[in-house]
């Protein structure tokens, strides 16, 4: 793989000093509730934790397009799952008092249709909400509107773990211990480049559902990265990129994408192996989790545009795009 994205890890790093400001210290607080977690889950899973059980509905609302592992925590408090489509084509639905609802600003890019759709709700009748930053790690304007903001790191940086949850509940700090098979597979598959270890990393991450402590070696990672330049290289080659395949993007000068989210008519998997078989990789590939009313998961690509990318690249990607079959647009 010749891009493997943010998983290489440079042994340098473990003689730097940190980094001045730390990024954690840039997420809006603005005088909530915050605990540093290990990852956009265990965010999840605390925040679940913390809803006072005594007023929930027993339901949860999830975009029909999220990630699978997402519905575990809802789950396991014993919330039955209910799915929406997009509040910009379809209304949202008649909630209960006590309804959890979770939105996600899906790439980086601000989910203002939901939190117009939730805004035209009487404060009294809204839904708990949940608010999933963890693709918007960099994106200004977000994380000030959910009950519960989830944060993770390691989508866009090369850190193990590392997370945070912001809550307008109170908090118990309590959380389980870092899972360390799962750090130490990360780590020594950053620093190698063996992907056997990553892949097996992540299948330890899959089977977990526990709201965990980030490790010491992610914390001390993350204040030793340097992630100022990655917000301005990732909004230029988005918007090159999106130009190259004819596309304009929203809030072109605002947003710092994850990745540029497309709809294969025909489906994704030809794009998505096209795009391996150059030596990229795709930032995320979801699969339509259990019960949603659609399979909109299986036609959507998330095209890379990470900071490492050059214009060669990006016309090597746009090109692969532009000859893929099969109507293609901005989602």
């Amino acid at each position: 793989m010749r891009h493997p994205g943010n998983e290489r890890l440079s042994p340098d790093i473990f003689s730097k000093g940190p980094v001045s400001p730390g990024l954690p210290s840039l997420l809006p607080l603005d005088g909530r509730k915050s605990l540093s977690v290990a990852s956009g889950r265990s965010a999840l899973a605390k925040g679940l934790d913390s809803l006072p059980k005594d007023l929930l509905s027993g339901r949860a609302w999830l975009p029909s397009l999220c990630c699978p592992s997402i519905a575990d925590p809802f789950l396991r408090q014993g919330l039955r799952l209910f799915f929406y489509s997009s509040p910009e084509s379809t209304p949202l639905p008649h909630f209960l008092p006590g309804d959890v609802f979770l939105y996600i600003h899906f790439c980086g890019f601000p989910n203002r249709a939901a939190e117009a759709a939730l805004k035209a709700i009487p404060v009294t009748e809204r839904p708990f909400i949940i608010e999933d930053c963890v693709h918007a790690l960099f994106t200004p304007g977000v994380g000030m509107f959910g009950d519960f903001i989830l944060y993770s790191f390691r989508k866009f940086l090369p850190v193990p773990d590392g997370g945070l949850l912001i809550s307008r509940f109170p908090l118990d700090p309590k959380l389980a211990p870092p899972l360390e098979s799962f750090i130490s597979c990360k780590v020594l598959g950053s620093l190698t480049g063996d992907r056997s270890l990553l892949r097996r990393g992540e299948d330890l991450l899959d089977g977990d559902d526990e709201a965990r402590a980030p490790s010491e070696t992610g914390r001390f990672l993350l204040e030793r990265t340097e992630w100022k330049d990655i917000p301005p290289r990732r909004r230029y080659n988005a918007c090159r990129l999106s130009n190259l395949i004819g596309i304009s993007l929203p809030d072109e000068g605002e947003s710092v994408p994850l990745g540029i989210p497309f709809r294969v008519e025909r489906g994704k998997d030809e794009l998505e192996r096209r795009i391996r078989a150059a030596g990229f990789e795709t930032p995320l590939s979801w699969d339509c989790p259990p019960g949603a009313p659609d399979d909109e998961a299986s036609r959507t690509v998330v095209l890379p545009c990470g900071e490492e990318l050059e214009e060669a690249d990006l016309r090597e990607i746009a090109a692969i795009v532009n000859s893929t079959p099969g109507q293609i647009f901005f989602i």
